[in-house]
Order: C-alpha cells, then structure tokens, then sequence
C-alpha cells in the first residue's frame, strides 16, 4: 500500500531536529520508524472497516479486533499520543487540540469507505 504523502509529511515535521530537545534522537527516529512500519497494517484495518479515526486522532475498534489487530491500533495510538504532544510542546497548545485537528486532516483525506467520527461523536463511512 502506499503511504500517505500528507500523513509522513505531517510526521517528518514533527519529527524534524527541532524535537531533538523533546526526546533523544535515537527515540524519534525509533518513533519514525515504528509508525511508517505499521501503516499498511492501520491502512489495511481502516480499509476493511474493522477501526475508524474518531474525532480526537486516534484509531478507534469498530468491530471485535484479533490480537495482533488490536495491539496494532493500541501501539499506533501510543505513539500517535507522543507526536501530538511533541507538536503541542512546541506550538504552545494542547496535545488534545492537535489531536483535534489532525483528525479534521485525516477526515478530509481519507479513502472512502473510511469510518470517520464527526465533532458530535457519530460515526460515518466516508
């Protein structure tokens, strides 16, 4: 599967140099690589419908997930949680507000078929 253009950009930011005070190079670059790793995995339970992206950033089960499904969606919200507050850290905010506002980003350009969850917390198959 091919990656996301937009999502390894917003990524590559965050994990640019200018977080090296945050974590140690060596954890950002693990963080990296762990998240590029594991994407044609999310990408493939997103396409299958079995996890959506609600409203705060984060995957969300939205069936019964294997054990190597769910442990997928739970180490990809992990590190999702470090890079959201990484850019809060370094624009001032909140690590829920960037949360927030990654998920609007990841609404617009997700695939159809996507389960996606509006502000008002309802759940939609784009």
């Amino acid at each position: 599967m091919k990656l996301s253009f937009l999502r390894l950009g917003l990524f590559a930011l965050v994990l640019s140099g200018t977080t090296a005070v945050v974590l140690p190079a060596q954890d950002m670059s693990g963080l990296r690589a762990r998240m590029e790793e594991r994407l044609p995995k999310i990408d493939e339970m997103k396409a299958d419908g079995v996890v959506g992206e609600d409203n705060r950033g984060f995957l969300d089960a939205r069936t019964t997930l294997s054990t190597g499904q769910n442990r997928a969606m739970v180490d990809e919200n992990h590190d999702r949680s470090t890079v959201y507050g990484i850019i809060a850290r370094n624009s001032g905010t909140s690590a829920a507000d960037v949360g927030a506002a990654r998920a609007k980003k990841i609404a617009e350009t997700s695939k159809p078929g996507v389960w996606l969850q509006k502000e008002n917390g309802e759940w939609y198959r784009k």
